[in-house]
């Protein structure tokens, strides 16, 4: 009896009201039910589309390599590849990482192009849906170079020359004038120019007291990262109140300086400094007034009595070794495992050697003259731009050295000339960062008149000069010569491409 009482109060329970907690929840199940239901039916709302593009109106240089393109659901990846427009052409490869595809450059973008990606009528790989069309623009950066004036308030300075609109090309003066810039290098994220410079006004002095600074350009790769500083802020970085600076490198990676010293005191006291980002000078015990710095600043070749020595600049450096018998480094690749090296040969001919990693060497060719210089054309750095000179009959039974431009193909081992370069020898060259122009000097010099004169490397002063723009040629379809024409672009000398 007792136990039928307890079932009957049970049930009794069972049939009280609902509690107001029980209808909320009751409510909550329903909505989810609801909920669930109405997405069983009617599917996925959201339009099939790209959902990121990592290059959307950003501006892009030689150092970007790839970009992403991400969708919000899976796609027909052979339907994308196949309807993806890039406008003007940019070749590159595709891979994917799930949703999101990766597309990798073959050769760095145009500089002052403005490009357009679009993609549709591409469908997702379980239903029929066409994408919902994207259209997104990018541009690269401005063709931009920097060089040292020579005429009226310019002369001396630094400068900035803007050529992305030849029509309307920009100019900005960087330094002031109380300093004469002797020379310059710029870094890898254009936001700031390393340059040695002398007071003119210090008593006949000037190559002797010259400093080294850094000058702001105004430039700022990454907006969103850091603020932009204005153009024209400079900062002393290595003073010459005991020491003469002479020469100086900058690594490509912009962290590595190697300046060439001599003690104002003892000129025996003559060696190599290098400075790292904390902007301490150190000493490396080193003679040397011919170097370059491997690009990530691990690694430097010095021209010494018997031969170019490698020298490691940390622990991760490599080992020391000398490569006998070669008498000047002219660089490195833009990857650093190539090393252009001079050498002489017993037949009183001169070698450009190209060394690899493994220390294995490949002469690209000879001459009786000096080789000046050469630069490597970055897209496949299988071509490469040499500043040689040849020997000119002239009048009354003398000869003239003429410098003149020629291009070496390694992978054809051809030697294509290009362009002669009269009236002076020590011609500087920069390669652009897409590897379409290439920018040289003439100047005139004259014996030096005063102190704020501007001076070559063999200490002539520059009466005149002039920065030519030379546009490169296809070498894919050249055979046996290449007509190309220079364009005049400016007074000045020492000009600098902006990376």
């Amino acid at each position: 009896m007792v136990e039928l009482f307890k079932k009957t109060i049970n049930i009794q329970e069972l049939l009280k009201k609902p509690s107001q907690f029980d209808w909320i929840v009751i409510g909550c199940i329903s909505c989810l039910t609801l909920g669930i239901a109405t997405l069983l039916i009617l599917g996925d709302q959201v339009p099939f589309q790209v959902k990121y593009f990592s290059w959307e109106g950003k501006k892009v240089g030689v150092k970007d390599k790839t970009f992403t393109l991400s969708f919000n659901r899976s796609v027909d990846k052979n339907s994308v590849e196949k309807n993806l427009m890039i406008t003007p052409p940019l070749p590159g490869r595709i891979t994917w990482q799930g949703r999101t595809l990766i597309y990798t450059l073959d050769d760095p973008p145009i500089y002052g192009t403005n490009y357009q990606i679009k993609l549709d009528n591409v469908q997702p790989s379980y239903k029929e849906e066409d994408i919902e069309s994207f259209v997104s623009l990018f541009s690269t950066r401005d063709r931009v170079f920097a060089y040292i004036g020579i005429e009226g308030e310019e002369k001396g300075r630094l400068i900035l020359y803007n050529i992305t609109d030849l029509n309307k090309p920009q100019k900005t003066i960087l330094t002031p004038g109380d300093l004469v810039v002797t020379n310059f290098q710029i870094y890898p994220d254009s936001e700031k120019i390393l340059f040695s410079a002398f007071e003119p006004n210090i008593r006949g002095q000037g190559l002797a007291r010259q400093e080294l600074y850094t000058v702001t350009t105004g430039f700022n790769v990454d907006p969103s990262k850091t603020p932009s500083q204005r153009a024209g802020k400079l900062k002393r970085i290595l003073d010459a109140t005991e020491y003469q600076n002479i020469s100086f490198d900058l690594s490509r990676n912009g962290e590595v300086i190697v300046v060439e010293r001599v003690s104002h005191r003892n000129s025996d006291d003559n060696s190599l400094w290098i400075i790292t980002e904390d902007n301490n000078p150190i000493p490396l015990g080193i003679p040397g007034s011919e170097f370059v710095i491997s690009p990530d600043g691990k690694r430097l070749a010095v021209a010494q009595q018997g031969g170019v020595r490698m020298v490691p600049l940390g622990s991760n450096g490599g080992t020391s070794r000398i490569f006998q018998n070669y008498t000047k480094p002219l660089g490195f690749s833009e990857n650093g495992k190539k090393l252009l090296l001079v050498k002489n040969n017993i037949d009183t001919t001169r070698s450009l050697v190209v060394i690899n990693q493994e220390g294995k060497n490949q002469e690209l060719f000879r001459t009786p003259y000096p080789i000046m210089d050469c630069k490597f054309e970055p897209r496949d750095q299988q071509d490469l731009y040499c500043l040689k000179t040849d020997v000119i009959p002239g009048d009354n039974g003398q000869y003239r050295e003429e410098p003149f431009l020629s291009v070496m193909s390694l992978e054809k081992e051809k030697d294509l000339p290009l362009l002669a370069l009269p009236n002076y020898r020590d011609v500087t060259l920069s390669m652009s960062p897409d590897g379409v122009a290439l920018l040289f000097d003439q100047v005139v010099t004259t014996v030096p008149q005063s102190a704020s004169d501007l001076l070559t490397t063999e200490q002539e002063a520059i009466a005149d000069g002039q920065v030519w723009l030379l546009p490169l040629p296809d070498l894919k379809e050249a055979n046996q010569s290449v007509n190309i024409k220079p364009q005049e672009l400016i007074f000045g000398f020492k000009p600098q491409w902006l990376p």
